[in-house]
């Protein structure tokens, strides 16, 4: 399929995807200063106040941080093949565009929404799990003072 760019409506699509590909990059360097944020809270905070139970659900949340960490430079990698994909039919006019397009971009979107859908929930987990502690602890340091 062989469609040239003559359309300002086209461009100014292509430009859109350009655009919001481009953001994807400072939305992954958020997300991976989440999980820096998320790992630390576990180590530094919750670690050692931990009880054995606790310590292996803590344990469980730091494996999902790191499995969730080693994804991200190959997303990274496919979002910049993407606009290196995408660039030459924005800054050429004569460019063929296809469907592969389309469907490049829908799977890199779809990868970073399960991405921040992923961080979302480990995060809604980790601080109920902290707020748990923080309660336990609260009481046993009430029951202790009598």
């Amino acid at each position: 399929m062989k469609t040239l760019i003559a359309d300002s409506e086209l461009e100014d699509e292509l430009q859109e995807l350009y655009i919001l590909s481009t953001h994807w990059i400072s939305d992954i360097n958020f997300i991976e200063d989440e999980t820096r944020f998320l790992k630390n809270v576990i180590d530094k905070y919750l670690a050692p106040i931990l009880k054995d139970d606790q310590l292996a659900k803590a344990k469980d949340f730091n494996k999902t941080l790191v499995q969730l960490e080693t994804g991200i430079p190959m997303l990274k990698t496919k979002i910049s093949d993407f606009l290196h994909f995408i660039n030459p039919m924005i800054n050429e006019s004569n460019k063929e565009i296809g469907v592969n397009l389309l469907e490049k971009f829908t799977s890199l979107e779809t990868e970073m929404k399960s991405l921040f859908e992923s961080v979302k929930k480990i995060k809604k987990s980790l601080f109920s799990f902290t707020e748990e502690i923080m309660k336990t602890e609260k009481c046993s340091i009430f029951l202790n003072q009598f």
